[in-house]
């Protein structure tokens, strides 16, 4: 399966992704993941930066589901695939060089998930039925984002800061 320009743009402009994997107990486990890069033609990779669950799911059972979707255009695609998980290695090495050098950041990374993705499903917004196209999408989109981002920051404004535990 071979990753194609579409995509790659994508998942560049995206930046995040939701992972899906399956619980040895074969339940869902979703988890977002920020990282998300194309490796190459046919794989995909994201750093394992605080998810022992997801890890530790894949080290079961190595099929994975990736969904990334560009909020603004509304579309994407569900990438299907096997995982391998990397540490130490040539692989974690190149992939936490890129996404440092690209974010101007470094942070410790547990693993590097690479993804040999073996098929992709484009996903479509309903949304599509009702514009012409793409450009009104984003333009719908663009505004109802600063709707809800005005609407947040109000929310935000009434209570305490959010800060992260670590």
């Amino acid at each position: 399966m071979k990753l194609d320009p579409d995509m790659r743009a994508v998942i560049q402009a995206a930046h995040l992704c939701f992972a899906a994997t399956v619980t040895p107990d074969h339940r869902p486990n979703l988890s977002p993941k920020g990282t998300i890069r194309a490796w190459d033609d046919d794989h995909l990779f994201f750093l394992d930066i605080a998810s022992p669950k997801t890890r530790g799911n894949l080290e079961h059972n190595p099929w994975i589901e990736l969904n990334v979707v560009d909020q603004t255009s509304r579309r994407g695609y569900r990438f299907f695939g096997v995982a391998s998980l990397h540490r130490g290695d040539e692989v974690y090495g190149e992939a936490t060089r890129r996404v440092f050098a690209e974010e101007g950041a470094t942070y410790p990374v547990e693993t590097v998930v690479l993804i040999s993705v073996e098929r992709a499903d484009p996903l479509i917004s309903p949304g599509y039925w009702t514009v012409t196209d793409e450009a009104a999408m984003r333009e719908l989109w663009r505004q109802r984002r600063a709707a809800l981002d005005q609407e947040f920051e109000a929310f935000l404004a009434k209570r305490p800061p959010f800060r992260a535990n670590r």
